[in-house]
């Protein structure tokens, strides 16, 4: 837990035993708002844990060791990466032949928004950073994260598509945290003269799964003789443990290698320094791009580790004609960065709601790479200047630059034995299908993001390389089949034809009865061509096709093609779908492709299910879950990180029942060792909930048994009702960004007033919200409107004109914000992003990019609207947002805003015009069937304890029941006392404050809270 997370709660706590009704009555007391804790994860102390271990024999230390340092295996497992780094494919073979092949791409970016150990881990919040350009990533940096704290749900992301990650980044800074303290670490020495956290930091991250450390060096200090020596054998001792994908990333202020400087910074013939980035000149591209290959070649005979460095706050004024000038500069890989808490391309986007923000995201993404027209064969021409982020004149962001596909050559790394398989996911969803039909609510796991299109997106003639732009394809959050997104293809389908080429492949078929599973939505009643075709390249270069056929309802349809012509030991070369016919408005979701074979392999078995009990109320529940396999691992056997692909899995499922013999549904999946699934919705106050897991074979249709835990309630009367938000989802703000302290104490709303309603609102208070969340729940407050009536609304923040910040004054209200209001207005518990003029439900947007607006603090907001004429009369909700302008991206109406403030307030709609119709819901209604598979091998019951854990404090004494172990955190997020099978504990000798008590008993943790 962080500090700051850690003092919210306390906050909390202490309200609670105070002002009963306050934030935290929406938790049972054995159940937090808090998921992750990786307060134990700092560097030094994990490379004193490990170097310990090693003194022992151990490449890693036990459980009981972590435990004691307060680090559990639930924290461990989102860290760690199970996902075996994918080889790439050869690229000589390049859709772009003017590029080098070896040519490589670094995105030193943070993932998310933020700097925090849990930014980038599983949540409920649907609008967060799916980044998904693998495809041309080598290397990916993990900004915001720390040495060893990178998620392993985006380790397991990258390494599917064969990109190496970072485990995190260290910052020296010419005007900050200079290295010397780090220096000395680095230097300390054993008795035989061995750097003492050599072999510590290679276990570390060997044993974690993550493939280097970063950092930001721009004091001299890499530069220090002892500081060369210990990177040097870092990658020896990488090399002599088989860890050939290590990497040191190092960018430093200087723009140029030479005789003098590439042994600290590149290395010589003694071996590797770093994979080093070399830094802009006023934030371009460095001009000794030829000079420091031909000083790199020279010193150790290759250039692959070096990038040229540029500052993506902007993409003009940049010297992209300059990249390929010579042989030298075109052997030199590229480094994009920026910025410290959020990507570029995920603060440069915007939208006008959660889903729309996501397309554009998608997009944005693929014009920053495959180039402005979205596809590699049609990229506008290189241009240092015109390449604007944000939308211009209606253009959107990107749409005139050339693309990264113009240096970089695509990268595949699907290969080996039949099947392969995708649902299109991206890794989020505004809620989990299976089959077609909702099964869970809103999520966000990197570790379910299918293995990307290799090209994004290529469209072409058939069979040719000729663009073509009579099919779009794009990433889609408007249905799903199973998970969150799907594939959507809309344009016109022709006579002819129009290729879309997925990926590129190198796949045998190695058993009889080769067959494609593809999935279809077309929306049509009765009976409609799909005008779809799976395509199939084999080795010798002959193209397949095969009709997708017919769909027979509105709903998602699967259907099995046997693929005639692929035989036992053929070669898949590429995969891809095809659309022909005759059809002007053609418009297909596709949810699911699957190419198999009769292959049959046993997967191993799920063991060991621990579930830690998160947010609960008397209809629902938040679990975080983690377990282990019954197989050892094989080639890190001595860091007893076993792969998947070891143990046969593909993926892993978490499964859902009421009571013991209650109907199975699959409520998420993964390809960690671990998963989160938050507001697990029950049918009534009686339900018996179940949680398991079970393992999905590389065959992708052999199962283990499901390990399941039940999960004993807390007393129903101890636990509140859960509150319904309806479909409008979370509006609260994102805890991790950067300045959060400072706006839960600046950044608010205190008065809210209407005139002209038939009744009105009167809010006000004086202090920021309780909680930390930044959202006030104000829907006890009501606001009574009839249909065509005119309403003023007034809102004014807290003016922070003469605020003080730790003694310094400083303004940093909500002036610095955009403003805007929604009120849903067709009863659909969801905000329509159009304006009233537009017939959508944006009631206002102020506010200027990058600027002030000091008039919310000083003079308020005052707004006049009217209720339209047939609105839908019943209950209905006003929802404000605050986030800052320094992005557009994160205003909208649900979902974590930036350092902003929200609110809800409830409306009461009255009238006797006709209202307005219901927004169509689209997705596939009733209950998903349930998971295949279910009769293949008996289940077992995993936990067999009927009880609560739970404590309570008297005389300064802990009072244990029903716990295992225990461990307790004060309030700086540091581990007090870890304890085995207690009964009491004197907490005598405790400082005055907040303290988290997590509990285990049997296969359940909870957790509570205490003040002394």
């Amino acid at each position: 837990m962080k500090k700051r997370h850690l003092i919210i709660s306390a906050m909390v706590c202490c309200a609670v035993m105070g002002t009963p009704g306050t934030a935290m009555s929406q938790m049972s007391e054995t159940a937090t708002k808090e998921v992750y804790d990786f307060s134990g994860f700092v560097d030094v102390d994990l490379l004193d844990l490990f170097y310990n271990a090693l003194q022992e024999g151990r490449n890693y230390p036990t459980e009981e060791e972590f435990a004691a340092k307060g680090i559990l295996p639930s924290d461990i497992a989102f860290i760690r990466s199970h996902v075996r780094k994918a080889q790439i494919l050869d690229r000589s073979d390049r859709l772009i032949q003017d590029t080098y092949e070896k040519r490589d791409l670094w995105m030193n970016i943070p993932m998310s928004m933020g700097k925090d150990g849990a930014v980038g881990q599983p949540t409920t919040n649907f609008a967060d950073d799916v980044f998904s350009m693998w495809n041309y990533t080598n290397l990916f940096g993990s900004w915001n994260h720390g040495f060893f704290s990178a998620p392993g749900a985006w380790v397991d992301a990258a390494h599917k598509n064969g990109t190496n990650i970072m485990s995190g980044i260290k910052f020296f800074e010419s005007w900050g945290t200079n290295s010397s303290a780090w220096n000395n670490v680095l230097s300390t020495k054993n008795s035989d003269g061995s750097f003492k956290y050599v072999k510590p930091l290679i276990n570390c991250l060997m044993y974690f799964g993550s493939d280097g450390i970063n950092y930001n060096w721009e004091d001299s200090g890499y530069g220090e003789e002892n500081t060369i020596a210990f990177n040097k054998a870092l990658y020896k001792e990488a090399e002599a443990c088989g860890f050939d994908n290590f990497h040191l990333g190092l960018y430093t202020s200087v723009s140029g290698l030479n005789s003098y400087n590439v042994n600290s910074l590149f290395g010589n013939e003694e071996g590797r320094t770093a994979h080093t980035m070399l830094n802009y000149a006023s934030s371009d591209f460095s001009y000794n791009m030829g000079s420091s290959v031909t000083a790199a070649e020279t010193a150790m005979g290759t250039s692959e580790g070096l990038y040229a460095g540029v500052w993506i706050v902007s993409m003009n004024n940049r010297g992209w004609s300059r990249l390929n000038q010579s042989e030298e500069s075109k052997r030199c890989g590229l480094c994009l960065w920026g910025e410290h808490a959020s990507s570029r391309f995920w603060s440069y986007n915007s939208g006008a709601d959660a889903y729309i923000a996501q397309t554009n995201y998608q997009a944005l993404l693929e014009r920053g790479f495959s180039g402005g027209n979205r596809n590699p064969l049609n990229r506008p021409a290189i241009s240092n200047n015109g390449n604007e982020w944000e939308n211009t004149d209606g253009v959107p962001g990107l749409s005139t630059f050339a693309g990264l596909a113009s240096w970089i050559p695509e990268r595949s790394a699907i290969q080996g034995k039949l099947p392969f398989a995708t649902h299109f996911n991206l890794g989020n969803g505004d809620r989990y299908n299976y089959k077609g039909k909702k099964t869970a609510g809103a999520w966000y796991n990197m570790a379910n993001q299918d293995r990307v299109p290799t090209y994004r997106w290529l469209v072409t003639e058939p069979g040719t390389l000729t663009a073509s732009d009579k099919i779009q394809p794009e990433f889609s959050h408007d249905d799903a089949y199973t998970g969150g997104s799907c594939l959507k293809l809309t344009g016109e389908a022709t006579a002819t034809g129009t290729d879309i080429v997925l990926f590129k492949t190198s796949l045998i078929s190695s058993a009889s009865g080769a067959y494609a599973n593809i999935a279809v939505k077309s929306g049509k009643e009765g009976n409609n061509a799909t005008n779809l075709y799976v395509i199939l390249k084999k080795q010798d270069g002959t193209w397949l096709e095969f009709s997708v056929g017919e769909t027979t309802a509105t709903t998602w349809q699967e259907k099995k093609i046997m693929l005639s012509g692929i035989n036992q030991g053929d070669v898949i070369e590429r995969i891809g779908l095809r659309v022909k016919g005759s059809d002007d408005n053609y418009k297909l979701y596709v949810g699911k492709l699957e190419i198999n074979d009769n292959v049959k392999t046993v997967p191993a078995n799920v063991q060991d299910v621990v579930v830690e009990v998160k947010e609960e109320t008397k209809t629902s529940l938040s679990v975080k879950m983690n377990w282990k396999l019954d197989r050892s691992a094989v080639d890190r056997a001595a860091w007893d990180l076993l792969f998947n692909d070891e143990a046969d899995v593909d993926h892993f499922e978490i499964l859902y029942k009421n009571g013991e013999k209650g109907k199975v549904s699959e409520i998420a999946r993964t390809t960690s060792w671990a998963a989160y699934v938050g507001d697990i919705t029950f049918e009534g106050v009686d339900d018996e909930p179940y949680v398991g897991v079970r393992a999905v074979s590389t065959d992708l249709k052999t199962y283990s048994p499901v390990e399941w835990v039940e999960i004993t309630r807390a007393d129903q009367s101890a636990l509140p009702e859960k509150k319904d938000n309806g479909n409008y989802g979370l509006s609260e703000m994102d805890p991790s960004c950067d300045g959060a302290d400072i706006a839960r104490a600046q950044r608010y709303v205190t008065d809210v007033t209407t005139t002209g309603a038939i009744e009105n609102l009167n809010y006000h208070v004086d202090e920021p919200v309780e909680d930390g969340s930044q959202y006030a729940d104000a829907t006890d407050m009501v606001l009574k409107v009839e249909q065509g009536q005119e309403v003023t609304l007034f809102i004014k923040c807290f003016d922070t004109s003469n605020s003080y910040w730790e003694g310094e004054k400083k303004t940093d209200g909500l002036r610095y914000c955009f403003a805007g209001a929604w009120m849903d207005l067709d009863g659909s518990s969801t905000f329509a992003p159009d304006s009233l003029k537009n017939g959508g439900e944006l009631l206002f947007r102020l506010g200027k990019i990058r600027a002030a607006t000091p008039e919310f603090e000083t003079e308020g907001i005052t707004y006049t609207f009217t209720i339209p004429e047939d609105a839908r009369p019943g209950n209905s909700r006003l929802r404000i947002v605050f986030s800052d302008a320094w992005f557009a991206g994160s205003f909208i109406p649900s979902g974590y805003h930036n350092k902003g403030f929200s609110m809800d307030f409830g409306v009461e709609i009255v009238g006797e015009n006709e209202p307005r119709p219901l927004p169509v819901d689209t997705h596939d209604q009733g209950i998903a069937e349930e998971p295949e598979g279910l009769d293949q091998t008996p289940e077992g019951i995993n936990n067999v304890n009927s009880e609560v854990s739970s404590f309570y404090v008297a005389d300064n004494v802990i009072n244990f029941i029903n716990v295992d172990k225990a461990w307790i955190y004060s309030v700086d997020g540091g581990l007090v006392k870890y304890l085995t099978n207690p009964d009491k504990y004197s907490v005598a000798d405790f400082a005055n404050g907040a303290y988290i008590v997590r509990m285990q008993y049997g296969k359940v943790i909870r957790s509570g809270k205490f003040v002394k």
